[in-house]
Parts: C-alpha cells; structure tokens; sequence
C-alpha cells in the first residue's frame, strides 16, 4: 500500500476514531485484571449519554 510521505501512514486512511495511543500489556495473557469497582464504573460509564 502506497504510503503518505508527510505521516509515514498509508493514503485514504481516515484518521478519525484514532486513540493517539496503544498500550502494549505484557504477561502471559496480555489482559487487565480489573477491581469489581472498576468493572462497575466502566459499565456506568458506557450507559451514560455520547
């Protein structure tokens, strides 16, 4: 794929719904252990208007 010589990207990509950042989690799953507290705030948060 041809890419954008200003971003280093390839061309036609959209860029929107871009996190800006990846988070490369080690161990031998790669997964979050999460709080029940904090499982319950991120539930609330994805329920909440936008």
């Amino acid at each position: 794929m041809e890419r954008d010589g200003k971003m280093g990207g390839p061309l036609g990509v959209s860029k929107e719904g871009y996190a800006g950042r990846l988070e490369v989690l080690s161990g031998p799953t790669g997964r979050r252990q999460r709080t029940e507290a904090d499982k319950a705030r991120i539930v609330a948060e994805s329920l909440l208007p936008d």
